[in-house]
């Protein structure tokens, strides 16, 4: 007799497989719901974020953190991004097409800049004159020193723009390159604002060492140099990283007076640095409305990501915190990000020079595409922060 408190094999494994494919239909439908909702939080905080107002001048706690909020979320746009990529792909094999549909404009919107940029367009030549600029974060606590100075010996920059400077990375760099470039000025800390300027070129005027952002506790340089026949500013700058609300609130304070300063500048002018914002945020905007391009944006290739190098983070894509942005008629020929071995930052190295031109020539001149006359070489050598030689 069969006992009805035991239905035979067959019928359990039916059963057993009706359930798993109720618990399978029951769970695609979860996560076709999940999918919606991401993609609704998705367009709903970014939209958010662009539309947020940016007054870099105001310091009330509600706004800055809704400042703050929406800044961050354009600083990981790209990583939401790559989250509707896996969910088109699925969406596509699952055959739901309205998803699919649903989430390729946020896919185009946040990933599409990256295959863009691969695409050479927009490229210039810049003279012969061009000037390579290397700007490094070199990590204070950092006391391994020969991967990072062989990094710079092999990349030779003209100029060499200098963040979390201290005196162990003063001694190490001046005993390999210091007589590569006769022309410095810097200020070293033992935390993680002091600063530096090398350059093979002389300065044209006395540095200045602590141009006022902020509270300008942290020093920001600017020099001169001559490139091309044309006096170029160079500015040092390292930002605080908006940790926090009092440290937020000076980042904005400090960009806040760097975009007057920039505003004022009237030479062709080059600023470099950790900024600690990327290439999405509203700062970069408000750099670009000032007629500043990013030298990665115009003359490199992918994100040029920068941080972090070092940390559990590295396994996750990076993002672009280091820049060299231009302005004054200098274009970008190319721009790359370095290894930065023993930093937790990428160096950033970027061809920058004026448009190449046909050279003209005077009726009766045999002379072709003369360079221009020196205005004469400077004796300003080397500065530290008294602003006298070093």
């Amino acid at each position: 007799m069969i006992d009805p408190s035991h239905p035979p094999a067959r019928e359990q494994q039916k059963s057993g497989s009706f359930f798993w494919r109720a618990s399978w239909e029951k769970r695609k439908r979860l996560l076709r719901i999940e999918a919606w909702v991401f993609l609704a939080c998705t367009y709903l905080v970014i939209i958010f974020a662009y539309a947020w107002p940016q007054d870099y001048r105001n310091q009330s706690v509600m706004y800055v953190g809704a400042a703050w909020t929406a800044t961050i979320v354009r600083t990981f746009e790209f990583h939401a991004g790559l989250l509707a990529v896996v969910v088109a792909m699925l969406a596509g094999v699952a055959r739901f097409w309205r998803l699919v549909g649903a989430a390729m404009p946020l896919v185009l919107f946040t990933v599409g800049p990256l295959v863009v940029s691969y695409w050479p367009w927009g490229r210039v030549e810049v003279g012969a004159a061009t000037p390579t600029v290397m700007s490094v974060n070199l990590l204070m606590v950092n006391r391994d020193t020969d991967a990072i100075i062989s990094e710079i010996e092999a990349e030779q920059p003209d100029v060499l723009l200098l963040q979390e400077y201290t005196d162990h990375w003063h001694a190490a760099l001046q005993a390999r390159i210091g007589e590569r470039y006769p022309h410095s000025c810097h200020v070293a800390r033992e935390d993680s604002f002091g600063t530096a300027i090398y350059s093979k070129r002389p300065f044209q005027s006395e540095p200045e060492l602590r141009v006022p952002l902020g509270q300008a506790t942290e020093p920001q340089i600017r020099v001169v140099i001559e490139f091309d026949g044309k006096p170029v500013a160079f500015y040092n700058v390292h930002l605080l990283p908006p940790w926090g609300m009092a440290y937020t609130i000076e980042h904005r304070s400090q960009f806040a007076d760097l975009l007057d300063v920039l505003e004022r500048e009237s030479m062709p002018t080059i600023v470099g640095g950790d900024f600690n914002f990327t290439e999405n945020s509203p700062n970069a905007r408000a750099l670009e409305r000032l007629g500043f391009s990013d030298a990665q944006t115009v003359g490199g290739l992918g994100r040029g990501a920068t941080w972090p190098v070092n940390s559990f983070f590295r396994w996750i894509p990076s993002i672009r915190l280091d820049h060299i942005y231009i302005s004054g008629g200098l274009q970008c020929g190319s721009c790359k990000a370095g290894v930065g071995a023993g930093s937790d930052h990428r160096p950033v190295v970027a061809k920058v020079g004026f448009r190449k031109t046909k050279p003209r020539v005077s009726r009766g001149s045999t002379d072709v595409g003369c360079p221009a006359p020196s205005r004469g070489g400077s004796r300003l050598r080397h500065f530290s922060i008294t602003g006298g030689p070093a």
